[in-house]
């Protein structure tokens, strides 16, 4: 966003301004289009890493065992759902108002002092966060879960859940077993 913001801003990073009729223009130019383009590749890797990763932390610091917890990450997810699309909303609304009437350098030089503010605040809490590690590759358990099913597609399912054999996997978090593949009634008509 730094980058982008200089790009707009720097009288050398942009071409210069239409004449009032807008036919004499002058395109940008190797470094110009080079920063600028750096810029926005940078913004494509960084939501890249950070959009999966954001809603799966957030719900990583809800304790799945403790039913007060529990009860709150719909709460959570609605919240941070929420706010995604006000953000959404004032990006597509208020700083393109501010880039067509103030200037491109405004338009980008606030949400790029807004991802810094918010990026402080990130750090500061990171003390109070639940980290879980992972538990193997999610690959693997894909690859397991399709292994399992084509080689028991004919096996009858028993009446009850209990009977069904859950392995406990070492690492518990909270010395409480985590199972590995939790029981979901979803594709019951598979069976």
């Amino acid at each position: 966003m730094i980058i982008l913001t200089l790009s707009a801003s720097l009288p050398s990073l942009r071409p210069p301004a239409c004449d009032s009729s807008g036919s004499n223009c002058i395109a940008a130019h190797g470094v110009q289009l080079v920063v600028h383009y750096i810029a926005l590749y940078l913004i494509a890797l960084g939501n890249g890493g950070i959009k999966p990763n954001v809603s799966s932390f957030g719900a990583d610091q809800f304790d799945e065992h403790d039913a007060k917890e529990w009860k709150h990450m719909p709460s959570f997810f609605n919240w941070f759902y929420f706010i995604i699309s006000i953000g959404s909303l004032v990006s597509v609304t208020v700083f393109v108002y501010i880039q067509d009437n103030v200037g491109f350098g405004w338009g980008f030089g606030i949400p790029a002092a807004l991802m810094a503010i918010a990026i402080v605040v990130f750090f500061a809490g990171s003390s109070l966060y639940r980290y879980k590690l992972p538990s193997g590759s999610p690959l693997t358990r894909i690859a397991q879960v399709l292994v399992a099913a084509s080689r028991k597609h004919r096996v009858s399912r028993p009446l009850s859940k209990d009977l069904l054999y859950e392995e406990e996997v070492s690492g518990d978090i909270g010395h409480t077993p985590v199972k590995r593949l939790p029981h979901t009634h979803q594709f019951r008509y598979r069976i």
